[in-house]
């Protein structure tokens, strides 16, 4: 697929009839071995099982195809933790460096505030530097390194851990909480 005018991008959250298009284009990003900790994507059940746990997820589309993702989960849905969120993402490699990361990490945060979260972080490998300025314009912080977290293909990684923490919010009194329920609901069900 080559890269359309960005004009013709869609950005809009994710439903259960996006499964197979994620599903390719998260193989494809996986299938790199360089940016996520999947080396290749779930199959298409696990991915429609996946897709509606996450607190949001929106997707970047061109030609009916998804070219790029971004999801926020919450994955410890225990009292005290329900404001944090954990973030992924990834785009097929003709649609990156043109500004369509931001555009899918910035509509994905703004509804992960709207839904309550107040914390969400991410881990990055160390060698990704161009996610890294990424997150760092959008305001997220450098909160440590997990030193040597993966060894693959004879090279070594640091991970970096980031969060990005929103003002304003009263995660035990907002919508927070709501937001966990909705989490633990959906992960019961």
């Amino acid at each position: 697929m080559q890269a359309h005018d960005f004009k013709e991008i869609i950005i809009r959250r994710s439903t259960l009839e996006d499964s197979e298009s994620f599903q390719r284009c998260l193989d494809t990003v996986a299938r790199e071995r360089k940016w996520l900790t999947l080396l290749e994507a779930p199959n298409l059940e696990e991915v429609r099982t996946f897709i509606p746990k996450l607190s949001v997820q929106f997707v970047a589309i061109t030609q009916g195809t998804v070219v790029g993702w971004c999801d926020i989960s919450i994955p410890r849905k225990r009292d005290g933790f329900c404001h944090c969120g954990v973030l992924g993402m990834g785009l097929l490699p003709e649609f990156r460096r043109r500004g369509l990361g931001e555009r899918l990490l910035r509509a994905t945060i703004d509804a992960a505030h709207a839904n309550g979260l107040s914390r969400i972080e991410l881990e990055v490998y160390a060698s990704n530097h161009a996610a890294i300025r990424l997150y760092e314009r959008l305001g997220f912080a450098h909160e440590g390194r997990r030193r040597q977290a993966r060894i693959l293909d004879g090279q070594v990684e640091d991970n970096l851990c980031m969060a990005l923490v929103l003002a304003g919010q009263d995660p035990p009194y907002g919508p927070a909480s709501f937001s966990c329920r909705l989490a633990q609901n959906a992960a019961s069900s």
